[in-house]
């Protein structure tokens, strides 16, 4: 696993594509960003080839890097999470999966204290 600045770049093989290209039908290196490519180039070509990013063990959206829309990289990330919520995908920002996490750790620590009923 990579790290550019607070993001995990989980899959290593599409760090490599991202970074070095893949081997075309020549059998030569083709695409890729280069090792000399600014950290926000390098996690857009990551971003553009569908690897998963996380923020604090959190998923990061698929194209908050990379415009798929333009097609190029984003001037500013759209940083936005993916979290679900009973069993619903949804998109949320950085507050909003914190308090999540949170939220979901009070409901573990609730849910030990459970009161076992006699019967």
């Amino acid at each position: 696993m990579a790290k550019i600045k607070e993001f995990e770049l989980v899959n290593d093989e599409k760090v490599n594509r991202a970074i070095y290209g893949s081997v075309g039908r020549e059998g030569r290196l083709s695409g890729g960003v280069g090792e000399n490519a600014t950290d926000e180039a390098k996690i857009a070509e990551y971003d553009r080839l569908g690897g998963l990013i996380k923020k604090d063990g959190n998923k990061v959206k698929t194209g908050s890097f990379y415009d798929f829309e333009k097609k190029g990289v984003r001037e500013e990330p759209a940083i936005s999470f993916e979290a679900t919520i009973d069993g619903n995908l949804v998109e949320v920002d950085e507050d909003e999966i914190k308090a999540l996490k949170t939220a979901e750790k009070k409901v573990a620590k609730l849910k030990a204290k459970k009161i076992k009923k006699n019967k």
